[in-house]
């Protein structure tokens, strides 16, 4: 497992904390020093940025209008409603797509569309626009298709659609290549020539900036107050969420509000597999992408993508049962998961020069196509390194990649273009695809170009420490106004703090992987837990820690206390 370097944030200087701290006092009730840095770090240095940072405000959305070819959509759209015609809605099959098809179909019902959905085969016909779905569409007499989450690259498929007589609208938030669709509109912040101000939206968030279009035309045939985000916040917040995009901007404003719907009124489909859980949970993002996000995924992975979306819609007297059917293919899925996992790390293992290398490829043509992101990831965990996964279908190779703080993943792909049939994604996430006779080739350079961007400092996983602080410091109003920086994820992580040389007062070993700690300092104790902590606490053999923790409420018997959960512990260095 891998060893965490733990690096400490620059500190503002004393003054400036000191300003900030007073400025957001209430009353005589002190703002926390601790948080006062942290807010700092996170460029919130006035009264008034603070307000904004701690209560999201809607305003601060953009207008739909500045996307590029929206007026072009919503004309496309608004022709297809005054005639009749039937839309055919073509989404991925991960969470960020489904949700986006979920999304489209509750709300253009709602706005007097006739619309149907296809979600993709992940096996017979892969990532994105498929020839099937086209012919699909044809065949069901739509004379419109919009697609959600794909398409940006699926230039020849998107021509083949025109010879096929249906016009395609584009609603997706992945990098473009050359040449831009020749849709009839192409919806995408990240085109070149969009001016849409936030390039960070998912493909649901895209589709809802659609839908906000639509409703500005349509308000007087609307039913009085009737706004899509507010409607159906809770499934754009889960495909934020689960999609890993930055917590920022409108994404940030869109997630607060989807927590709260998510918290007190959650769409049927939602709640459902909400229901699934059998233990307390605030349900917020962490939430979202753990438990929500992997039986939604489970789906596309082992079964079909259509079945997570007709849990979404929640129109369906059979909910409870298809909810169950998600719990039961993630449950399947975690077997597999372990299965693929253990031998992976076998791979590495009896790899004499796997020590030398900056990354990984590994390939087995019997693993599932449908875990290998996973694992990828699980195997990331043990050896830190971007890690490509391979597998073989109908004669090619198909792959998922993942990859460290502060490696390019996608441009490191995008290196490797002449060996690679296809490939796409992110910075952090990629799939590719590519002939057999082509592996080695690929296996070579993808490694050349890992030791070229792969620096010293990134081979080193690293643990993020916000600030310092002592025991005195960690409060229940400290702890209540760290909650209210939420919604967290990428950008706008939760913070991790840092105490010195506390002293272990007690100590018991949780399920062989776990520690429960009572630790002391200056007086002051705190009840902490470590997950996957057992075995370094027994390697470090003493009693006064250095810890880096998330100070978090644990509520039992409706009473609440401070709990430490330690992301990391090391001897004291005092």
């Amino acid at each position: 497992m891998n060893t965490l370097t733990w690096k400490h944030l620059p500190q503002p200087d004393a003054d400036t904390v000191g300003q900030l701290s007073a400025a957001l006092a209430h009353g005589d009730q002190v703002f926390p020093r601790a948080l006062a840095t942290i807010l700092l770090q996170r460029q919130i240095s006035t009264f008034e940025a603070a307000r904004t940072f701690f209560a999201p405000d809607r305003s601060a959305c953009h207008s739909p209008w500045q996307m590029r070819d929206m007026d072009q959509a919503v004309a496309r759209m608004l022709a297809a409603r005054t005639a009749h015609e039937h839309i055919l809605l073509l989404g991925d099959y991960d969470v960020d797509g489904t949700t986006a098809v979920a999304l489209m179909t509750l709300c253009l019902r709602e706005m007097g569309f006739h619309t149907s959905y296809y979600i993709p085969d992940r096996y017979a016909e892969g990532y994105g626009v498929s020839y099937q779905g086209i012919d699909h569409a044809a065949a069901q007499g739509a004379r419109l298709m919009i697609t959600l989450d794909c398409g940006i690259k699926d230039v020849e498929k998107i021509r083949y659609a025109s010879v096929k007589g249906v016009d395609v609208i584009v609603c997706d938030h992945h990098t473009p290549g050359p040449v831009i669709p020749a849709a009839c509109a192409v919806l995408d912040p990240k085109r070149p020539d969009c001016a849409y101000p936030y390039k960070e939206l998912t493909g649901c968030g895209v589709g809802l900036k659609l839908l906000e279009a639509l409703a500005e035309r349509l308000r007087p045939d609307l039913p009085p107050g009737f706004d899509p985000l507010t409607a159906f916040a809770d499934l754009i917040t889960l495909s934020i969420a689960c999609d890993i995009v930055p917590i920022t901007g409108e994404n940030r404003i869109m997630a607060h509000i989807g927590l709260e719907k998510l918290r007190t009124a959650p769409l049927p489909g939602i709640a459902a597999l909400m229901a699934q859980s059998t233990e307390s949970r605030s349900w917020d993002i962490s939430d979202l992408v753990f438990f929500i996000g992997p039986r939604i995924n489970a789906a596309g992975r082992l079964a079909h993508g259509s079945g997570a979306v007709e849990v979404l819609l929640g129109q369906t007297t059979a909910l409870a049962a298809l909810a169950q059917e998600l719990e039961d293919a993630n449950n399947a899925r975690k077997e597999l998961d372990k299965q693929i996992t253990e031998e992976a790390l076998h791979q590495i293992a009896a790899d004499p020069d796997f020590g030398g290398r900056s990354a990984t490829v590994l390939y087995d043509p019997a693993w599932h196509k449908g875990i290998i992101g996973i694992v990828a990831s699980r195997v990331i965990e043990h050896h830190h390194r971007p890690t490509v996964m391979l597998t073989q279908t109908e004669g090619k190779l198909v792959g998922s990649a993942r990859s460290v703080p502060g490696f390019d993943l996608y441009h490191a792909l995008e290196a490797c273009a002449e060996h690679l049939t296809q490939f796409g994604g992110h910075t952090y996430a990629a799939g590719l695809t590519l002939h057999p006779s082509q592996l080695e080739a690929f296996r070579q350079k993808f490694y050349a170009v890992a030791a070229d961007l792969m620096t010293p400092e990134l081979r080193q996983p690293v643990l993020t420490i916000d600030t310092m602080v002592t025991f005195e410091e960690v409060t229940d109003r400290m702890v209540r106004i760290l909650d209210r920086m939420e919604p967290f994820g990428p950008q706008n992580r939760r913070p991790v703090l840092a105490a010195a040389d506390v002293r272990v007062t007690y100590a018991t070993i949780l399920k062989e992987e776990h520690i429960r700690l009572t630790l002391e300092q200056h007086g002051v104790t705190h009840t902490a837990i470590g997950f996957n902590l057992a075995r370094k606490w027994h390697d470090l053999d003493t009693t006064r820690l250095d810890i880096a923790f998330q100070p978090v409420f644990n509520t039992w018997n409706n009473q609440s206390r401070i709990n430490l959960r330690l992301k990391d512990i090391q001897p004291s260095h005092a």
